[in-house]
């Protein structure tokens, strides 16, 4: 697997039997192994590499290989040219957050960027938002002619699951990324996607955040991990009365007691084990998260680490 950086001239520039959205489903469980992709070598390399299980590095000089800045990059993974929009931080003087963002059905990485702007929330962080291909059917295309995301491994022969294994590891080679505070977010369909990324890839994951999407179930061997849940009550796409059903089952894979929930408005605040946490973000509105989800979001990724929980 290969992969081409290309940057945008003068631009300155993130289980389930079954997994569905109002965007897609799927049933099968097979993992398909990840793969590190084959790079070039980078004029200079991150000098800092964070283990999973240390804790946050005190601030030091580091240098990185792909500038600040808003880039377009471009991945070849199974033959298959893939792009991103890549949002580096002006300054790096610590190993950096890491946050994927992933489109809903029909979407694309720049629309959800520019709808989200969590590099403007959280300017620490290196934001990532990834492109879909189109071919996975969903309740809104049932043709499959508009972008998504697989929601089942071994769907699309994995082609998604190795799409982010191949940004992981390239924005490892080129950054100084904290591999203890790896997120991941998504909208809809992209809210599926992030679903199979915990069950498929958990143990490098922080904490999720699920938008307008349905988790049918937590299977035992997921890890346990810090959930932000946001969903409408008048939702047309994805109805409310399947994505609420998400909300025991997180609760119980995180051991959170309900009788001790706080509610700040809309918000429903509820604590696990240890430092696991389940927010929950239930609005009366539709299939579009409102304008302060994505702050809320940006501070619940902030209070979680694979560290700490």
């Amino acid at each position: 697997m290969s992969i081409r950086r290309s940057h945008l001239s003068g631009a300155v520039l993130v289980a389930v039997a079954a997994l569905a959205t109002g965007c897609g489903s799927g049933t099968s469980l097979t993992t398909s192994p990840a793969t590190s992709p084959t790079t070039a070598t980078p004029a200079t390399t991150a000098s800092i590499t964070t283990a999973p299980t240390t804790t946050t590095p005190t601030a030091v000089a580091v240098t990185a290989s792909l500038p600040a800045g808003r880039h377009v990059e471009t991945y070849t993974v199974q033959a298959v040219k893939r792009t991103a929009v890549v949002v580096v931080p002006k300054t790096l003087t610590k190993a950096a957050p890491l946050v994927f963002v992933f489109h809903g059905h029909g979407g694309t990485g720049a629309n959800i960027e520019r709808k989200f702007d969590i590099e403007g929330l959280w300017p620490e962080a290196i934001v990532v938002y990834p492109q879909g291909l189109v071919g996975h059917k969903g309740k809104t295309d049932p043709a499959g002619a508009e972008t998504g995301w697989q929601t089942a491994a071994g769907e699309g022969g994995d082609a998604d699951l190795a799409f982010y294994d191949t940004m992981l590891d390239s924005l490892r080679s080129a950054l100084p990324v904290d591999n203890n505070r790896v997120y991941a977010m998504g909208h809809s369909n992209g809210s599926a996607f992030v679903s199979l990324l915990l069950h498929e890839r958990g143990a490098g994951i922080a904490a999720t955040a699920n938008l307008s999407g349905v988790l049918v179930q937590l299977l035992p061997t997921d890890p346990p991990r810090s959930m932000f849940l946001a969903m409408g009550e008048t939702d047309p796409i994805v109805p409310y009365a399947n994505q609420k059903r998400a909300i025991p089952l997180a609760e119980t894979k995180i051991g959170a007691d309900p009788a001790r929930a706080t509610m700040t408005g809309f918000l429903r605040s509820e604590k696990g084990r240890g430092n696991l946490e389940l927010e929950t973000y239930i609005y009366p509105g539709g299939h579009e998260p409102p304008a302060a989800v994505p702050r809320l979001v940006v501070d619940f990724f902030r209070r979680h680490t694979l560290a700490t929980g």
